[in-house]
């Protein structure tokens, strides 16, 4: 089967505009026709989204009845975190918190959903990697943990924002080193495959980055896979279609 797959981060739905618009993100990101739906920086119930449940305004627009949230901190009187949406039932979910070398900084997590075709089992991960390259490297040690525990038949994808090359700099203020390669790639990459995208995903007024790709594991074949460019979110979605 054909299994189209994107990555986005949605920045609580807000656009360069500064309009929070989760509605005509979901409709834009519709048009692709997503079977799986990998979501960073939900907001639910907060105030600065307006008290609103956006995986369900999301899940509602684009059309993938089941979704799951991973909430990693609590914010503004409600919750923040990633989601994955699917057009397929999810059997399994939980949420892994990634290590913080200081309590001070956000919580992470590693949102984790288990789906099964039959005898296929397919694996999926939302990922936002922190903005520090010490904890963003224990991150990704803490992936690699919980992959090397699925069995080797089983299909896996991760999607997500790895904010390689990013150090927070100041509030709300980044920097984005390029380079060739990333030691979290490289890492990661012992155990998956990455897509070959290059285009930046990530823009702001102190910097521009390619920080948004998909994972897969060996077990299945790329077919097709693009950077999707957008103004609704500070980050432009990934798209990847496999043949599992």
């Amino acid at each position: 089967m054909i299994l189209k797959t994107i990555t986005f981060n949605m920045c609580h739905g807000e656009g360069n505009d500064g309009i929070i618009d989760v509605e005509r993100q979901a409709k834009y990101i519709k048009k692709f026709k997503p079977d799986i739906l990998f979501l960073q920086e939900i907001d639910m119930y907060t105030q600065r989204v307006y008290c609103e449940n956006q995986i369900y305004t999301f899940s509602k627009n684009v059309e993938l009845p089941y979704r799951t949230m991973g909430i990693n901190i609590k914010y503004k009187n409600g919750y923040y975190g990633d989601g994955i949406l699917s057009r397929f039932p999810i059997e399994y979910s939980t949420n892994y918190l990634m290590p913080l070398l200081n309590p001070k900084n956000e919580q992470r997590g590693i949102l984790c959903n288990k789906i099964s075709f039959g005898t296929t089992k397919l694996n999926l991960f939302s990922v936002h990697l922190p903005t520090n390259y010490a904890e963003r490297k224990l991150a990704i040690e803490e992936l690699i943990s919980i992959l090397e525990k699925i069995d080797e038949s089983e299909i896996i994808i991760v999607g997500g924002d790895f904010n390689v090359g990013i150090e927070k700099i100041g509030n709300h203020k980044y920097s984005f080193s390029k380079a060739e390669t990333y030691e979290e790639y490289d890492m990661l990459g012992k155990l998956l495959n990455r897509i070959d995208n290059n285009e930046d995903t990530w823009f702001a007024d102190n910097g521009s980055g390619c920080i948004d790709t998909i994972f897969y594991s060996k077990n299945i074949k790329l077919l097709n896979s693009k950077t999707i460019l957008t103004k609704y979110s500070d980050h432009c979605a990934v798209y990847a279609e496999f043949e599992v």
